[in-house]
């Protein structure tokens, strides 16, 4: 009668551990959705920063500066009002190192490479709805307002082409990305659309 009382209270324990983890799935499941969901808007608003009153405004000078590390520990270079001169090679990883590709930035245009050694394409999320449709078209709407009021020459406003080799990307090619801050929101984009690309890729 004992080893049937303790059989229970361990079957009901089971059951309540059970029924817990699925919350704590569920609750994650919402985590990553929320986070996704303020992604894309951080992308879309332009990814404003609010500075505590603590933090003085930084100030701006003329003369570039050299490179900064971010909070998240991402090299960046110093905002300024005019494109990095030169080229410069940003690798983009995922969370867990693995290399997905290449940034190449050459004066107005930003040339993405992604890694032969998985198979991306344009029809893997989010890469279409989200970093086509959401940033790319975004910006570049807003290139074409700003032309059309006068505050940019037609030849300035942003452009981009994604070259395929069959289904597989083999290079995303955009001009007239707009300077140091347009730089960052397409660096951010662009890890995130490939990190999610990537963890669908591991998923099949």
């Amino acid at each position: 009668m004992a080893e049937e009382n303790e059989t229970k209270k361990l079957l009901g324990f089971k059951a309540s551990l059970e029924t817990r983890l699925r919350e704590i799935d569920q609750e994650m499941t919402d985590i990553r959705t929320a986070l996704e969901e303020i992604n894309g808007l951080l992308v879309t608003t332009g990814f404003r920063t609010f500075l505590s009153p603590t933090i003085s405004t930084p100030v701006h000078v003329p003369s570039p500066e050299p490179e900064n590390l971010e909070p998240d520990g991402e090299t960046t270079m110093t905002a300024s009002p005019s494109p990095p001169p030169g080229d410069e090679e940003m690798s983009i990883t995922g969370k867990d190192g693995t290399q997905l590709g290449t940034i190449i930035v050459e004066e107005n245009t930003l040339v993405f490479i992604p890694s032969e050694v998985f198979q991306f394409t344009t029809d893997i999320p989010p890469f279409q709805s989200f970093l086509l449709e959401r940033v790319l078209d975004n910006m570049r709407r807003t290139d074409q307002e700003r032309a059309s009021n006068g505050e940019l020459e037609p030849q300035n406003i942003l452009e981009y082409t994604v070259e395929t080799d069959g289904d597989r990307i083999s290079k995303l090619l955009i001009t007239n990305f707009g300077g140091e801050r347009r730089l960052r929101e397409l660096n951010s984009s662009l890890r995130w659309t490939l990190d999610k690309m990537y963890d669908k890729l591991r998923e099949d």
